[in-house]
């Protein structure tokens, strides 16, 4: 027979609202504050999937939630964080990157829709890095997949800090 009394493990209890008692949200489009067209929908997609996975509250439209959490990308920055030296031939020697850094900064806020209060704000940031490629089109399916990871991991820490600072 096993016992788990006195061994240091615990059950979490699992929270059924957030700050404020809420416990249905509607997720509108993230607002974008950079030029990068579209990654606001990857970020308000990685939001609505996380809530709907987690199946801690509700997401509804906006007429029927108690609250509705509003984000914005604020920054996205890419970086050539490494260089080679390629001969092109007959353009001569050029530097080139051989890795990107792709950072992104968010706020996402929880607003109680009865009476507008902001009821939990946080701004967050990260970064990941991938290897550019010679062919364009693959350079830039690697920056997507570099953007969808944060959007996704930030989307995370969005909802477990929303559960776990109530």
């Amino acid at each position: 027979m096993l016992s788990l009394f006195g061994c240091g493990y615990h059950f979490a209890t699992v929270k059924d609202s957030l700050p404020g008692g809420v416990k249905s949200v509607f997720i509108p489009t993230f607002q974008n504050r950079t030029k990068e067209s579209g990654i606001e929908n990857m970020f308000t997609s990685a939001l609505r999937n996380e809530f709907i996975k987690s199946k801690a509250i509700q997401v509804l439209d906006r007429d029927q939630a108690e609250g509705e959490i509003v984000g914005k990308v604020m920054v996205l920055s890419l970086e050539a964080t490494s260089h080679q030296e390629k001969n092109l031939e007959e353009r001569g020697t050029k530097i080139l990157a051989r890795e990107y850094s792709a950072s992104v900064t968010v706020e996402v806020s929880l607003i109680r829709n009865k009476d507008q209060k902001v009821l939990w704000s946080r701004s967050l940031s990260d970064s990941r890095r991938y290897s550019s490629a010679e062919d364009l089109l693959v350079n830039e399916t690697k920056q997507r997949e570099a953007f969808d990871k944060i959007a996704v991991y930030m989307m995370e820490q969005v909802h477990d800090q929303m559960f776990e600072d109530f």
